[in-house]
């Protein structure tokens, strides 16, 4: 993705939600975000725009809604994780691959 972060971020507030975004992102409050909007650069930009990545994949599958669900409900095939706790959790090269395996089950890919 060759948006600029701050549009991912934007996209990612539309799509999930400021509180899930600042989860993914790995910070505690959500007032970290909006300043991502406003220039500061967040600290994990690899991990937000693979989360923009994979939800977008579902939204085209499915929506928005179903979207939000996905990234804070358990998952089968992450070990029954969600995947938002993972992404804040965890190594994106550890998990990138887990997450998109599961995206993909779940958008029918």
């Amino acid at each position: 993705m060759a948006l600029p972060i701050r549009q991912v971020v934007e996209e990612l507030m539309d799509l999930l939600g400021l509180k899930t975004v600042a989860m993914i992102g790995g910070v505690g409050e959500t007032r970290a975000v909006v300043q991502w909007t406003r220039g500061r650069l967040p600290q994990r930009p690899h991990v937000l725009r693979f989360a923009l990545q994979v939800a977008s994949m579902i939204i085209d599958a499915k929506d928005a809604d179903v979207a939000r669900a996905w990234f804070h409900g358990s998952n089968p095939y992450l070990g029954d994780r969600v995947p938002a706790t993972v992404l804040r959790d965890e190594s994106l090269g550890e998990v990138q691959a887990e997450i998109m395996a599961a995206a993909r089950a779940f958008a029918g890919r």
